[in-house]
């Protein structure tokens, strides 16, 4: 029994002992030779960063290739790459300058290699590029921005409003975007007076460009308040989906998260003989300049969800209430092609940059020489799906009231 209790008392000092040192991981150091260094040593730099290739020492227990280095915003790069790889690439530069790197060896005793010197010279960040290739123009109730992104870098477009009284600017907007080419989006809600804006690229690094400052007078624009909208007849030969909202007010109720757990979509379902199309008796005459449409959130850049489509304008309420009349009965006001910035097929799923597009509504603006018009038709001429049925869950309009003689 004595002996017992010794073995017990030995064996947890052991266990405590154990216990007390640090946990490792990978295996302990079985000598204390260091690798040899990486050979053959060639770069290839791009924007923003650089490709380095090499050939591998003839080391057994080599485990990866490393190099450290600090990044102009002052954060430290740790960057390892295995040896079933020859090659390490390293990012986030901002202005192309030459700098040198170290690269080692480690292996897995975690003995280090002599460093080898390695110099490289990125080119410039793509935002740089963006910045020279921006593009503005004044619209209603705001500007319409264009740039390039070359390499389709995830960026940020930071928009800025100075304000006159503290002369300082303020943040407006931001554009998050990994789009090659970037057309016509719009920044929007500013009033029609004299105002300077400004503009900043940054990277996913947190590089960023000097603010590029310009002043423009946005022209008038109001919100055109659906209180007054009622929907015109419907062509009979139209039938609903069993969930659909039975009334057309579905898609000026201000509830733009609509999917088929909610039936809060308008759905016309697919006729043979009849593209899909309704029409809407604004209430009074309306100089259009824009409408934003959100579709079906749960089949975004499919299913129903209208692609190719486009806007009739009438002040004629017999066409109006003529639920067969013909398109060209009524003025063509613009064509819509709906945009999926991934530029992927209706088959793929939504990427987040989709979703977030899609999300905020889909903007189509209606040119300046249209006449102001108290009756339109939404008409779908493709869906996402290849379709002639229809999903729509919001519509908005924006212009400027014009009293009716």
């Amino acid at each position: 029994m004595i002996k017992m209790k010794k073995y017990f008392v030995i064996l947890t000092g052991l266990l405590l002992l154990t216990g007390c040192e640090e946990d490792r991981i990978g295996q302990y150091p079985t000598d204390n030779i260091p690798p040899q260094p990486v050979s053959n040593v060639r770069v290839e730099n791009f924007q923003g960063g650089a490709t380095i290739t090499y050939d591998l020492p003839d080391e057994t227990d080599l485990l990866y290739v490393g190099v450290k280095f600090t990044l102009p915003n002052g954060e430290q790069q740790d960057i390892k790459t295995s040896v079933f790889s020859n090659s390490i690439t390293v990012r986030g530069f901002a202005r192309s300058q030459k700098m040198t790197l170290n690269l080692i060896t480690v292996d897995r005793s975690q003995n280090e290699s002599t460093p080898v010197p390695v110099e490289i010279e990125p080119d410039d960040a793509v935002i740089f590029d963006i910045m020279k290739s921006f593009e503005w123009e004044v619209a209603r109730g705001g500007f319409r921005v264009s740039w390039e992104n070359p390499i389709q870098e995830d960026v940020m477009i930071n928009f800025l409003r100075k304000d006159p009284q503290t002369d300082s600017f303020l943040p407006l907007d931001v554009i998050y975007t990994s789009e090659r080419t970037v057309s016509n989006r719009s920044i929007r809600g500013q009033e029609a007076v004299e105002t300077t804006f400004g503009v900043i690229a940054r990277d996913m690094y947190n590089n960023s460009t000097e603010m590029l400052e310009f002043t423009t007078t946005p022209l008038f624009e109001t919100f055109i308040n659906p209180s007054t909208f009622r929907e015109m007849p419907r062509n009979p030969n139209f039938s609903l989906h069993s969930w659909s909202a039975s009334q057309l007010s579905i898609i000026w109720d201000d509830v733009l998260v609509a999917g088929s757990s909610s039936g809060q979509v308008f759905y016309i379902q697919p006729n043979a003989d009849y593209d899909a199309y309704f029409t809407i008796d604004l209430g009074m005459q309306v100089k259009l300049s824009r409408f934003r449409m959100w579709g079906r959130n749960d089949f975004y850049f499919r299913l129903h969800n209208p692609m190719d489509f486009f806007l009739l304008g009438t002040n004629d309420v017999a066409v109006a209430g003529n639920s067969i009349s013909p398109d060209d009965a009524w003025t063509h006001l613009v064509d819509c092609i709906s945009h999926r910035p991934s530029g992927l097929d209706a088959n793929d799923e939504a990427t987040p940059e989709d979703y977030a597009y899609a999300a905020a509504g889909e903007e189509f603006e209606i040119p300046e020489e249209h006449p102001p018009v108290r009756y339109v038709r939404f008409k779908v001429r493709r869906t996402w799906g290849g379709t002639n049925g229809l999903h729509v869950a919001e519509l908005r309009f924006w212009g400027e009231h014009i009293e009716e003689e």
